[in-house]
């Protein structure tokens, strides 16, 4: 959960590059977005527009109309932090300044990944490095590498491979080394992320020892969402150990500076530790507020995400799903207004019979997602059973050691438990690449383990991804059936609505509307 407070958008905003007076402009910079930002958002805001009015060249306008996408982010309000970023992009593009056009990008990109939009990040990124490339000046390019490597190493967090996270740490942490400017900054967040990801990763004491360096750190800055940040997680790791004592005193630090704040993000991974300090205490009503606040914050943030989604991201698909959906429109009444008389009453029928099965099968499908998430953490290695006479003799000669097919199966759940079969290019050759075997052996161990070919099995992960997603996050119910496709790897929304409806023998369009009504019943019942 913690992860989810992403910094990098911030970060690419920091290296000053030589302009009219850029001592004094940085210090306002600075202060209000350390500073004023955390104290009084109405007044950053208005600094970043006073900061813009005054700018006389694209590279200050640039800076300034970021601070402002910077502080619209802190808030959660996504659609504005992508317009001025998207503006400011508009205004740096070919002006010769490679670092600029980079830390636009790069912000970009994160707004993306926060969106799990991770196919328009993707290319974000891409064009960040090609700017990137393009900076002469060493310090400049160390500062923009840097970041590019905290951006890998969040995203690596967020798969759960926390040791090729922390290592991405370790490599931007020596590029920010050469830079200087910024450094205690860079450096707090570094700790603060490696911490996390030790955090993740059940070792506690290395954990506690980054959070104390990034306090250190921290310390010599006005407190900010990074303070709160560091707080919360000592205070997590304290839980962990059952040190309510100190738990209690590190959460009090934290949600001193959260509800100062008006960032969002930081108020949700706050209650979360809270929610988890009060089950503790056995305090389920205080435990309740502190959870329906973070769900109000929830729904907040994914009514503005899944709006920008709707009115920006998916605008093309929109337009030609809207003109097809009229298209059908227009011959739905057709037909409809010639069999009124005689086929009313049979339509009516079928449609209830219709809707009845198709709540039994969702219902299915969702007491065994819950089944297997219950069962999932639990779950024996399989076992490697005795060679199959049965197999060869029908020709299918696959000889391999047990360590190598056992290892396979393990290497196979890990690749089940990320998201890398969400990729478009996801083929056999390249699981076998990224498992370090050959086709043979994959494919045999998906066709005996898995009951399944290679296309079927890829297929039923993405589905299955989409299902888990749309039952934990509100804000999927609310992307179109173009993006879900997008998200999953598929290549078409007409593919993903054929492979959707053949694995749970109903339509995600049905699916979706049933996950809804379940999620408003509870509300209710709450």
């Amino acid at each position: 959960m913690m992860c989810k407070i992403l910094l990098i958008p911030f970060l690419f905003l920091f290296s000053a590059l030589t302009a009219q007076d850029p001592a004094a402009y940085h210090a306002v910079y600075t202060k209000t977005y350390l500073e004023t930002s955390q104290k009084d958002f109405g007044k950053a805001v208005k600094v970043a527009d006073s900061l813009y009015g005054i700018s006389e060249s694209p590279y200050f306008r640039t800076k300034s109309l970021m601070l402002s996408a910077s502080l619209y982010q802190q808030a959660g309000e996504v659609e504005k932090a992508v317009t001025y970023a998207d503006k400011s992009a508009g205004i740096i593009e070919g002006t010769g300044n490679p670092a600029w056009e980079a830390r636009v990008y790069g912000f970009l990109a994160t707004q993306y990944r926060i969106l799990k939009l991770f196919k328009k990040s993707k290319q974000y990124i891409d064009k960040a490095l090609e700017a990137g490339s393009m900076i002469k000046e060493e310090p400049a390019r160390n500062s923009m590498q840097g970041l590019m490597y905290q951006e890998m190493a969040y995203y690596e967090t967020e798969r759960k491979n926390y040791k090729k996270a922390i290592r991405y740490i370790e490599i931007a942490q020596s590029k920010f080394n050469k830079t200087k400017e910024n450094l205690d900054f860079f450096s707090a967040n570094n700790e603060q992320l490696t911490g996390l990801n030790y955090f993740y990763a059940g070792t506690y004491k290395k954990a506690m020892d980054h959070y104390r360096k990034a306090l250190v750190l921290a310390e010599k800055s006005p407190e900010n969402f990074l303070t709160g940040l560091i707080y919360n997680g000592m205070a997590a790791i304290y839980l962990k150990q059952d040190d309510l004592k100190n738990a209690a005193k590190y959460l009090e630090r934290a949600q001193k500076i959260a509800d100062a704040s008006n960032y969002p993000r930081l108020k949700i991974e706050v209650n979360a530790t809270s929610k988890e300090y009060y089950s503790k205490l056995n305090d389920n009503q205080k435990s309740g507020e502190v959870q329906q606040k973070t769900d109000t914050l929830n729904n907040i943030l994914a009514e503005k995400e899944s709006a920008f989604i709707d009115d920006s991201y998916v605008s093309m698909e929109h337009k030609a799903e809207k003109a097809e959906t009229d298209s059908k429109s227009k011959n739905y009444f057709l037909l409809a207004g010639t069999f009124l008389l005689t086929g009313s009453f049979f339509m009516f029928f079928r449609y209830r019979k219709r809707q009845v099965k198709n709540t039994e099968r969702i219902n299915r499908l969702l007491k065994e997602y819950e089944s297997r998430q219950s069962a999932a953490e639990e779950m024996p290695e399989p076992a490697v059973p005795e060679p199959d006479m049965a197999n060869a003799e029908s020709g299918e000669n696959i000889l391999m050691p047990s360590e190598t097919e056992q290892k396979l199966l393990r290497q196979l759940r890990e690749f089940e438990e990320s998201v890398l079969f969400t990729d478009r290019n996801m083929s056999l050759p390249f699981l076998a690449a990224h498992l370090g075997t050959n086709i043979k052996y994959i494919s045999h161990i998906i066709n005996r383990y898995k009951e399944k070919d290679f296309n079927n099995y890829i297929n039923e992960l993405r589905i299955n991804y989409i299902i888990r997603q749309l039952r934990e996050d509100p804000k999927f119910r609310k992307y179109k059936i173009a993006t879900l496709a997008e998200e999953s790897g598929f290549s078409s929304a007409n593919k993903f609505t054929t492979i959707f409806k053949k694995v749970t023998e109903v339509p995600p369009s049905v699916f979706i509307k049933h996950i809804q009504d379940i999620s408003v019943s509870e509300v209710s019942e709450c």
